[in-house]
């Protein structure tokens, strides 16, 4: 079971929401809210929510959750609020259902308010995985200066997926209220999230119509900043002001008490033993004959588990949907060649099995969907699967979704803390940490003339991270296009090109670069200044903000080293060069290492970035960006050459 059905559980109520009344009346716009041009309280918003009114409830069997917005759209690089979707869940023939929408555009035209009502054309469901589907509309007529407002009510058999409530977005809110009728048989933890409290909290209480207690909960926050988003975050959503909802329990009058959070271990046992997830990896027997194909002559367990793991990575094409459970046909998805991650990883589980190699599932949080909070047992807080092999007494966590990345390395969407493993046998948590770092290596041979040319050689390789990027946009672009799309920001004149090994993802590839480049050199008389860092230049800190309230999420490792040699025109010799710097952060966290020597007429100059760990929290934000501070002042420094 996916979901927990209301109509499952509560047979005995007629209800117990009482309805609120939504601060707005459709339609009914204050006059200063539809001239206004600028939102005075940041004059940077392209749009703001003028009001976001939420009250969920139950009533008979259902769950109800009514919702009705107002958003006012100040310049054009806000018009994407008038594109709406609404995530509906669904399992098991169920599906929750938007009822009474409405939805208008208004616009004051010459003096007149004139309304422009939502054309039942422009509304529509899509498929998004397994379990939601996305009811999607746009408002017609929208421009700079609309206001536009909707409202719907949300009916849902699924009581486990009680709305949570987001009071921060990327505009502006000015005013944002969410009311939650519970009686008390049902059991909620809520906790809130973000930096931004409420500007009201309250509960109150009173008697239900079979003499339980109801508790309304009500919140309200005013003036809400947007949320800025700064560099290396996860998702948004770790960080916005939300309340979160999270059903624990039933404990109804004379009843044994119903858990329905339950715990990771009971997550666990239903997924094996379900036949949309376990039963599949066990079963699914039209794998056999591939499985036995692929691994005939194979002498041991690694052989098979490669001969596997590259069939399928190569075969099956992913579809960019994110999803922890396969679709119902699987199949069909390998007759088709593509399907979702959970599609692909399962099939390579389950072919895997049939291989006799030892094989788990692990579901995780990708990093824009958030990371998770491993007390609150909630199967909505994962989505995504990959898989677990064990074999010679090693470990490798398997995602066949990427063509360009070898066996064993998740993609950076995967690395977001840890993974709940599903198994008879080792069930938990897992890190889920990189096991390589983005690495580029740039070497450079170059011979300065006395006009100020460099003539010579750069050399790139890529491992890691770097190297999927490369092989990802080679293969896209393909390589006439690639090499456009590289030197398009590099003033060279490029004599000729090479680019190697780029299909092997078990090796690094390469691309080297015959050239002439002037906008590095500045010539001043008898002086030629020299801006030695041709490539990978930090020119800017990234960390503009003084202060930082999220941690930095790098996601990877990384490490960039530069190596160019120049050698000195005759008649010259080296006036001023950069003096080394050596820069570590505490525990070796990030490590900056620049030097220039002279040997006889050659200059060589060695810049090399690590960052040695993923994450950064707030405290050792102001350390770092100092970091920056240090490399862009360094990388600033020139060359100077003088003529004898």
């Amino acid at each position: 079971m996916k979901g927990l059905s209301v109509a499952l559980l509560i047979t005995l109520i007629a209800c117990c929401g009482y309805a609120q009344k939504s601060p707005m009346k459709f339609g009914i716009l204050p006059l200063e809210d539809l001239k206004m041009e600028v939102y005075d309280k940041d004059s940077s918003a392209a749009a703001v929510i003028l009001a976001d009114y939420g009250e969920a409830y139950l009533e008979f069997h259902s769950l109800r959750f009514e919702r009705h917005v107002r958003i006012k759209i100040l310049r054009k690089e806000g018009l994407g609020w008038a594109d709406v979707q609404i995530p509906l869940f669904r399992v098991s023939g169920l599906e929750e259902r938007v009822t009474k929408l409405k939805a208008s555009t208004f616009n004051l035209e010459n003096g007149r308010l004139v309304e422009t009502s939502l054309d039942g054309e422009s509304v529509f469901k899509e498929k998004f995985n397994t379990n939601i589907n996305l009811y999607k509309f746009t408002f017609p007529n929208v421009k700079e200066g609309s206001i536009i407002e909707y409202s719907y009510t949300l009916v849902s058999d699924f009581l486990a997926n009680f709305p949570n409530w987001q009071f921060q977005y990327k505009i502006p809110v000015r005013f944002s209220e969410y009311w939650a009728v519970l009686p008390d048989y049902l059991v909620f933890q809520k906790f809130m999230q973000g930096y931004i409290p409420p500007t009201l909290f309250e509960v109150k209480e009173r008697l239900g119509s079979a003499n339980y207690r109801v508790y309304t909960h009500h919140w309200i926050s005013k003036d809400v900043p947007a949320f800025k988003t700064e560099p290396f975050m996860t998702s948004e959503h770790d960080y916005v002001s939300q309340i979160n909802m999270a059903l624990s329990h039933l404990s109804y009058p004379r009843s044994p008490l119903f858990e329905i959070m339950g715990s990771w271990k009971k997550l666990n046992d239903r997924l094996l033993e379900s036949e949309g997830f376990g039963r599949t990896i066990t079963g699914s027997n039209f794998l056999k004959a591939k499985t036995k194909e692929l691994t005939d002559g194979k002498v041991n367990q690694m052989q098979k588990l490669e001969a596997i793991f590259n069939y399928v990575q190569q075969t099956l094409e992913w579809n960019g949907s994110k999803d922890k459970y396969p679709d119902d046909d699987l199949k069909k998805v390998v007759e088709q060649q593509k399907g979702t991650a959970a599609d692909i990883n399962i099939v390579l589980a389950s072919m895997l099995e049939k291989a006799g190699i030892a094989v788990d599932m692990v579901l995780l949080s990708t990093r824009d969907h958030g990371f998770v909070r491993p007390e609150y047992p909630m199967e909505r807080q994962l989505n995504y699967a990959i898989a677990l092999a064990r074999v010679e007494d090693k470990t490798f966590l398997l995602d066949a979704t990427e063509k360009y990345l070898p066996m064993g390395t998740l993609p950076e969407r995967c690395l977001n803390g840890q993974g709940l493993v599903i198994s008879p046998t080792r069930h938990g948590w897992i890190d889920l940490e990189p096991k390589i770092k983005s690495r580029t290596s740039i070497n450079s041979d170059l011979v300065l003339t006395d006009t100020g040319e460099l003539n010579g050689t750069i050399n790139y390789t890529y491992d890691g991270y770097a190297a999927q990027t490369v092989r990802e946009k080679y293969t896209t672009k393909g390589e006439a296009d690639y090499l456009k799309d590289f030197l398009s920001t590099r003033s060279w004149d490029v004599r000729s090109s090479k680019i190697q090994d780029i299909k092997d993802v078990n090796k690094s590839p390469r691309q080297s670069h015959e050239l002439t480049i002037r906008d590095h050199t500045t010539m001043a008389g008898d002086v030629i200044y020299i801006n030695p860092l041709l490539s990978e230049q930090t020119k800017e800190n990234i960390f503009k903000a003084e202060t930082r309230e999220y941690p930095v999420d790098f996601g990877t490792p990384s490490e960039i080293k530069y190596l160019a040699r120049f050698t000195v025109p005759p008649g010259f010799v080296v006036d001023e060069m950069p003096k080394p710097k050596l820069a570590v952060l505490p525990d070796n966290a990030a490590k900056f290492s620049y030097a220039t020597t002279q040997v006889g007429d050659v200059i060589s100059v060695v810049s090399v970035l690590q960052i040695n760990k993923s994450m950064f929290v707030q405290d050792e934000y102001p350390p770092l960006r100092e970091f920056y501070n240090l490399i862009v002042a360094k990388h600033a420094e020139q060359i100077v050459l003088k003529k004898k």
